[in-house]
């Protein structure tokens, strides 16, 4: 089987991202047996085919693992993705950032973008005049777990370019950081040598801005979060290895409540519901539960890989809630941390409550209606502590489930929920 974009070779396991040029194909969906540039696509030359290919041959990469998120979650159901549309758009203030040989001074490389909404990464004209072909290497620095829902792969690049010009175009203009080298070569074809390799990162930051739009309660909302690139990777690079917590009282530290792209986006969804100022009751709880639910995805997991180790090639990992809004996805303990950033910077109080193998946000309501549901399916988890009660929040489902309910046997909440934090797992007040 063949990507249906780029022709790379894909096994016999059904994909959802090819790992050539990090295409989505679709969850599970078995591509073509016999590659074929799509109508009105380009073939984007993974490899020159009998001659020489023009400067328009491009490459695609893993980001597809963000733009490609609204293909992902556990099914639907009403209120639920099926109504969603995820946007992410760069500001004006977006920028390069160069190191290495695309430093300026060095006079080797001029990146650019073009008419047509492509990044241009070019060898000077001085430069390319010296050599007659040239081997590009793209990695994405902000993709580097899976790439395919099937099994793990940890991608370490999109396949070489291989072409005559000096100049590797990239299909978008989406912010990140990129380590580009270029294999240069002396020579025919069957003769060549390989003469000089240049290599740098490219950064194209600045600030990102996602609009969501989803149905909840049969109605279109709309909202939206801006944070800067920079602001990402800090978090991004924060602690690497202090991700798999032995001790889930440090769980609380991740639920930046008072960053101000989780304020920004709180803010968004007040007005997005109508909330007045201070507003505390079940009814907003709800909605911001419902927005999580419904526009936070689940990553892809199976027996052989956790959804930790698709998204950030790690069996355990906490991320922060700028990371999980980065990606538009986040497994358990990230969606609720995020829920728990949401709540608190609402006003509202907001713990984490770890037990094995799961975790759910919870929200502090003066009162609670629980409506009806199944007794069968679900239950009502509350708990109390210094005169607050808490109920549960289930984060991990496709569709809005209401303040309280969760799988009427997916805790012992007794034993774990109750533990006020005496031991490994237990109820963590933000």
């Amino acid at each position: 089987m063949f990507c249906p974009f780029c022709g790379s070779p894909l096994g016999n396991r059904p994909a959802n991202f090819c790992p050539g040029c990090g295409r989505h194909i679709g969850r599970f969906i078995p591509p073509p047996s016999e590659w074929r540039p799509p109508a009105g696509i380009p073939d984007m030359g993974m490899a020159e085919r009998g001659g020489r290919r023009n400067a328009a041959v491009a490459i695609c990469v893993v980001l597809a693992m963000v733009l490609a998120a609204a293909g992902l979650g556990w099914g639907l159901g009403y209120d639920s993705g099926h109504d969603r549309v995820d946007i992410q758009t760069a500001t004006e203030d977006t920028h390069f950032t160069l190191s290495g040989d695309f430093l300026l001074e060095r006079g080797v490389f001029t990146v650019s973008l073009t008419d047509d909404g492509r990044i241009a990464f070019a060898l000077n004209d001085d430069v390319s005049s010296r050599y007659d072909f040239y081997s590009w290497s793209f990695f994405d620095k902000d993709h580097v777990s899976s790439v395919s829902s099937g099994y793990y792969t940890r991608y370490t690049g999109a396949a070489p370019v291989n072409k005559a010009e000096p100049v590797l175009y990239y299909l978008s203009q989406d912010v990140g950081l990129y380590d580009i080298s270029v294999k240069c070569y002396t020579g025919e074809e069957g003769q060549r040598t390989l003469s000089r390799t240049y290599s740098g990162t490219v950064g194209y930051v600045g600030t990102i801005t996602k609009e969501y739009t989803w149905r909840y309660q049969g109605v279109l909302y709309h909202a939206e979060a801006s944070f800067s690139y920079d602001d990402y990777r800090l978090y991004k690079e924060k602690d690497p290895r202090g991700r798999f917590l032995a001790d889930y009282r440090k769980a609380a530290s991740f639920v930046t409540y008072e960053d101000p792209a989780v304020v920004s986006l709180a803010e968004s969804l007040r007005t997005a519901y109508g909330a007045a100022p201070g507003e505390s009751g079940q009814g907003f709880a709800a909605f911001v539960l419902g927005f999580v639910q419904i526009c936070i995805d689940y990553p892809p997991h199976n027996g052989l890989m956790t959804a930790d180790m698709y998204q950030y090639g790690q069996d355990e990992y906490f991320a922060y809630p700028l990371e999980t809004l980065f990606y538009g996805m986040g497994d358990c303990e990230d969606t609720s941390i995020l829920l728990a950033a949401l709540f608190k910077a609402l006003g509202y109080g907001a713990a984490l409550v770890m037990v094995p193998e799961h975790a759910v946000a919870a929200v502090a309501l003066d009162s609670h209606a629980a409506g009806s549901y199944s007794a069968r399916s679900y239950e009502v988890l509350s708990y109390e502590i210094d005169g607050l009660t808490y109920y549960a929040c289930e984060t991990t489902v496709a569709s809005a489930l209401g303040v309280g309910l969760v799988g009427s046997s997916s805790v012992d909440w007794d034993t774990y929920a109750k533990a006020e934090g005496k031991g490994r797992y237990g109820f963590y007040v933000v």
